[in-house]
């Protein structure tokens, strides 16, 4: 088992593969809120450089109408290896209502864990990524 790890800065162009391709699509969206931190986890779905969610109404929706600015963070850790990685999105939290972009996203594999409905499409319009990775 290695016993000496590296910290590394992940660029851009990874940061947006592991988003693409990490499985399951969990994450988890945070949000200040009437002066409290909220953290949800979330399903995803990366599509040309947008996050996007699925939610009932409720705190995220008003987010998304309301906050200026949100975080998206998904990781993956590795216990045996001690190994692992973490991504931060940040960005612009928006409800999508235009007919063709819900038509688009109805094909997209963005399937809610929780039980209920979740009628609402959110798109987060990623400003800036960062990540690192330690192995």
């Amino acid at each position: 088992m290695p016993t000496s790890h590296d910290l590394v800065e992940l660029s851009h162009e990874e940061c947006l593969r592991l988003l693409m391709t990490h499985r399951p699509r969990l994450g988890r969206l945070a949000f200040t809120s009437q002066g409290r931190v909220l953290v949800f986890p979330m399903n995803f779905v990366l599509v040309d450089r947008r996050l996007y969610f699925r939610t009932a109404p409720g705190s995220k929706l008003l987010a998304a109408l309301r906050i200026d600015r949100v975080t998206f963070e998904v990781d993956h850790v590795d216990d045996v290896w001690r190994e692992g990685w973490s991504v931060l999105a940040f960005g612009r939290l928006r409800e999508v209502t235009d007919p063709e972009e819900l038509a688009d996203l109805a094909h997209r594999p963005l399937r809610p864990w929780a039980p209920g409905g979740r009628p609402h499409h959110l798109r987060m319009d990623i400003d800036d990524l960062s990540g690192r990775r330690i192995d």
